[in-house]
């Protein structure tokens, strides 16, 4: 008999739980479990009482006891003796008291903006049915919440109450690497921090001002983007400083320096990594660190998603191997395998000579110069030109503009020299996906698998990491990390540090992001 979804639900938990060693001995109690693997009470009481019919359990007065050796169950009850992936590490934390897990869960769903600001949370019952609690359960969390500042009082309930504070002059300061022009040097994908920063600004009604950090004649300077000017640090209104790391051209440990004898918050999301801070800096007590694509969940969550999929042979390509944000991606795959008793499927063909775009093209100075020349050429072109040629036709102008870039000169050389990994990968019939570092490279993998005539996903998954437009438009399956949420967790703690900060100064604040799925992956069907 085929057990329901749910049922099938709570064993697959029980059963990577035990898979994977942190289910040990004895079962916690069933209502610990169910919210855990987020079922009812009585889902979780069936799928128990189905794994002790199999033998996989046995029950005594004293509780549900678990087997010596690890077993998994399949969908149609057969017990199997490999072991099945491991599920996420947040899914099985240590099982203290409901009310206290219910208070990490539902302070994580306020930061990261599932409950707006300035907007009343739901009502007490409705709250009970989102997150499946008693009544005193939620009163109590309601209460602890609203001691630390998290929400507050209104009317007969509660509200998330807005970021903005009352001076209007005070101000937030984000901060990256940059020229002297006040231009900041990042690629796009970086920028977004900046805007969705200004975004979150302009809904709180707080000011924000960008500024870029630069040498200039050996110094470590700080320009205003907007004013090109010197900026002083030590403005009084300042109310606290947002540090992006997406560069270390100038290394991140001068630039905190400067900042923490401010005194004042500082915020610091690391994109890059590969930098370390002196033990002094990173105890610093108005220090908090936070970072997205360098976490280690992500990759372990495609990992996760590929197996639950049926791929147990797959390939992760990368033309900018040299980066580690690339490394830490093939190593939480590669983990999550090794875990999950698939240590040797995990294939790479990737390219360990470069870290960004415009590497590419560096290498190759003659590269360089024709690009230059072209754009020269063009400039000057467009000069000369009679102007009501591009009154009539200006979106030629602007489409031959936006294309003279050496960000997209790159793409051609890029492409070409991974043809030759594209084609590896592709001998290995075993293989039934492919996981690219980042949405960029994918989509040239897609192009080069169209010109090839391979089906995907019938004939092959790919997925990728960054869910950038370039996901949207080639409906390409990607990690999302969640940006707007970590920014907002991070502007939370630049207004009120205490309500943000991880119980360890040195502990890295994540925001969980999660993997949106298009048509480019499918589950492994028998051939």
């Amino acid at each position: 008999m085929k057990k329901k979804p749910g049922i099938q639900k709570a064993v697959d938990y029980i059963s990577g739980g035990i898979a994977s060693g942190i289910l040990k001995n004895k079962l916690p109690p069933i209502k610990s479990l169910a919210s855990a693997a987020d079922v009812s009470f009585v889902t979780m009481w069936k799928a128990i009482d189905h794994l002790r019919s199999q033998g996989i359990l046995s029950g005594t007065k004293q509780g549900t006891f678990l087997p010596g050796a690890a077993t998994t169950v399949d969908s149609s009850g057969k017990v199997e003796s490999h072991a099945a992936p491991a599920l996420p590490h947040l899914a099985f934390e240590a099982f203290e008291p409901l009310w206290q897990k219910m208070l990490l869960r539902i302070k994580k769903d306020i930061l990261t903006g599932r409950f707006q600001p300035g907007l009343p949370l739901p009502s007490h019952k409705e709250l009970q049915g989102l997150y499946n609690v008693s009544y005193p359960t939620l009163k109590k969390v309601v209460e602890t919440l609203s001691s630390q500042g998290i929400i507050k009082t209104y009317q007969r309930g509660y509200m998330v109450p807005m970021l903005s504070k009352s001076e209007s002059t005070a101000r937030i300061v984000a901060i990256g690497c940059g020229w002297e022009d006040g231009t900041l040097w990042i690629d796009y994908q970086d920028k977004n921090y900046f805007r969705i920063l200004e975004a979150e600004c302009i809904q709180s009604r707080l000011s924000l001002d960008i500024v870029v950090y630069c040498r200039q004649k050996g110094k470590l300077c700080f320009v205003d983007s907007i004013t090109r000017k010197p900026y002083d640090l030590s403005n009084e209104n300042i109310l606290s400083f947002a540090l992006i790391v997406a560069n270390l051209e100038i290394h991140p440990e001068e630039v905190l320096q400067r900042l923490l004898i401010l005194r004042k918050p500082v915020a610091v999301l690391d994109v890059v990594g590969g930098w370390e801070a002196s033990y002094r800096t990173m105890n610093n007590y108005y220090l908090q660190l936070f970072t997205v694509t360098m976490s280690k969940f992500p990759p372990q969550r495609v990992g996760q998603y590929l197996l639950n999929l049926g791929h147990r042979n797959i390939a992760f390509l990368s033309p900018f191997h040299k980066a580690l944000w690339s490394i830490i991606r093939y190593k939480g795959i590669e983990d999550m395998y090794r875990d999950a008793g698939y240590g040797d499927t995990v294939f790479t063909y990737t390219m360990d000579r470069y870290a960004f775009q415009w590497d590419f093209l560096q290498e190759n100075h003659d590269n360089s110069e024709d690009i230059a020349a072209l754009v020269a050429a063009y400039n000057k072109w467009q000069k000369y030109a009679d102007s009501n040629f591009f009154r009539k036709f200006g979106h030629i102008s602007y489409n031959i503009s936006k294309y003279l870039t050496a960000w997209n000169c790159a793409t051609g050389e890029i492409y070409h020299r991974m043809i030759p990994l594209f084609k590896r990968a592709l001998e290995n019939r075993s293989i039934t996906a492919w996981v690219l570092a980042n949405d960029y490279s994918a989509t040239l993998a897609l192009d080069y698998l169209k010109q090839q005539h391979v089906r995907v996903p019938e004939d092959l998954s790919v997925i990728s990491f960054d869910n950038t437009l370039d996901a949207m438009e080639y409906k390409l399956t990607s990690y999302d990390f969640n940006l707007n949420g970590i920014v907002s967790i991070m502007l939370r703690y630049a207004l009120r540090p205490s309500s943000v900060s991880s119980p360890r100064r040195k502990t890295v604040i994540e925001a969980e992001g999660a993997i949106i799925e298009r048509r480019s992956t499918m589950r492994v069907t028998s051939k």
